[in-house]
């Protein structure tokens, strides 16, 4: 049992990584985020956060429920923001290309479409930066 907890703890801590990483790293930029590292990210941290709950209610210890289900919420809110973003993401360059392969010359409505993807980058790693604070700082 403390094995797989471990190993949990570990692939846990990979999926942090990847989302406060990427978000660190682009976080000033204007475009080109990386959804696809920052969806990886919120999806080994929902499973393995779901998993660690579920081993946490199986043990003897109490678990904190609130502070639990409040790490939850913010991590399907961040799970959803880089779906939206990878999915967007994806629609955008099947647009360019679709537009570079009939000759257009501007592509005005796909860079409008590229700034809007701000918003759900900054969601999805501002969100999950308040995750990491609330699992270190509350007690």
């Amino acid at each position: 049992m403390d094995f797989l907890h471990s190993l949990l703890v570990a692939a846990h801590m990979v999926g942090l990584a990847l989302l406060v990483g990427t978000f660190f790293l682009q976080m000033r930029a204007k475009s080109g985020f990386n959804f696809t590292i920052l969806l990886t990210g919120a999806s080994i941290q929902l499973v393995s956060g779901i998993a660690l709950y579920g081993l946490a209610m199986a043990g003897d210890g109490e678990a904190n429920h609130m502070k639990l289900g409040i790490k939850g919420l913010i991590a399907v809110v961040v799970f959803i923001a880089a779906l939206i973003g990878f999915l967007r993401t994806t629609a955008i360059r099947k647009e360019k290309a679709a537009l570079q392969q009939g000759g257009a010359v501007s592509v005005g409505n796909v860079e409008v479409g590229e700034r809007r993807l701000k918003t759900f980058f900054h969601i999805a790693g501002g969100l999950a930066l308040l995750n990491l604070l609330i699992a270190v700082f509350w007690q």
